[in-house]
């Protein structure tokens, strides 16, 4: 039987932040505790019942602002449904202002042992500018709570190509990452989302040529430091590579748990409806939304998709025999490279990944 892995999402965030068009609003009053039961009794309900979970992730939204008796009720929902005896990865994310040591705590008493947190920047002006609510004095102060708990693998997330950000101060900030030495880094270049706060402003995005440098200079910065730059976006130690998201790129089945949440089982691609009242009314029983069928020919062109956003590849079979030619002159652009069988993209060529994807894309 195929791994199974489990994504729960937390609709909540106190404030949404100025690039977000996510899923996510402000609880009103025992919102939060309303949503971890229902989420809990969803949860219970699963038609996977008694299945292995090869890992979890739950995320948001802001998955910090569960209280330690909310978490627990979802944990304990998890432990008498499936079987985690095996599950290799239980991750959490959080924001430096909601970390608290009896939160992170009770995350590690239930199982926890690895935790994202969403950093962004360093910078006080640029928090503030992305509508952050926190410091870069308090984002500091978190991840030292995170090790004084004692959570031993931390994921830290970085944004690049802020509203007049330079190199010198992205440069500041991936040196300011590396002090900290997590086991795992993700830097998103800032993409400015129409219904987003900065998109309603009319805030344009870097230039392409700015976005491009400062991609290789977090790409030539983190690798430096001894970070494999194992996927388009994240960097990890040795070891350390997130599983539950490389288990997403290698085509992996998941269950759903929380509203806008999405699955894969069974071929099947769905995604649970994005109504939060409607969710806890019903006490978590919604029916899920079918959004695609993944058949033969749709799953060789999402092996493409999906294997070429990360260092690993794909292997030159994947790729139709008449488009195989197409794969030296990638190579010799500098864009991939070809090596034991597979076909991978460079850093260079993550950058024009959509492109490459297309034109290698079964007909």
């Amino acid at each position: 039987m195929n791994k199974l892995s489990a994504y729960l999402h937390v609709p909540f965030c106190r404030r949404k932040c100025a690039y977000c068009d996510f899923y996510s609003a402000p609880p009103a009053d025992g919102a939060v505790s309303s949503y971890a039961k229902a989420l809990a009794a969803q949860i219970r309900s699963s038609p996977q019942k008694g299945r292995a979970l090869y890992t979890v992730y739950l995320g948001g939204g802001t998955p910090s602002l569960l209280s330690p008796d909310d978490f627990a009720l979802i944990s304990s929902a998890l432990r008498e449904t499936f079987d985690l005896s095996s599950c290799a990865e239980f991750t959490v994310e959080c924001n430096p202002e909601s970390v608290t040591p009896a939160l992170v705590d009770c995350w590690l008493s239930h199982g926890v042992d690895r935790v994202s947190m969403g950093i962004q920047t360093f910078s006080d002006a640029a928090l503030a500018r992305l509508g952050r609510l926190h410091t870069a004095a308090r984002a500091q102060e978190a991840y030292q709570e995170l090790r004084r708990c004692g959570m031993k693998k931390v994921s830290l997330d970085l944004m690049a190509a802020l509203p007049d950000q330079t190199i010198s101060q992205l440069e500041s900030d991936l040196d300011a990452m590396i002090a900290l030495s997590p086991e795992h880094v993700s830097v998103y270049l800032l993409k400015i989302e129409p219904r987003s706060a900065l998109g309603r402003e009319g805030v344009a995005e870097a230039d392409e040529d700015l976005q491009r440098e400062m991609y290789l200079t977090t790409h030539r910065r983190l690798t430096a430091a001894g970070f494999e730059h194992y996927e388009i976006s994240n960097f990890a130690k040795s070891g350390f590579r997130a599983l539950h998201n490389s288990h997403y790129w290698q085509g992996g089945e998941y269950l759903a748990f929380g509203p806008n949440a999405s699955g894969f089982v069974d071929g099947v691609r769905f995604r649970i409806p994005a109504d939060t009242a409607a969710f806890c009314a019903s006490n978590g029983q919604v029916t899920p939304i079918v959004e695609d069928v993944v058949d033969g020919e749709e799953a060789a062109r999402e092996k493409i998709l999906l294997g070429l956003r990360c260092s690993d590849g794909i292997p030159v079979s994947a790729v139709e025999p008449e488009k195989q030619s197409l794969l030296q002159p990638l190579c010799r652009a500098g864009l991939a490279t070809l090596s034991n069988g597979r076909f991978a993209l460079t850093a260079e060529g993550f950058l024009v990944s959509d492109a490459v994807i297309s034109h290698l894309m079964p007909e």
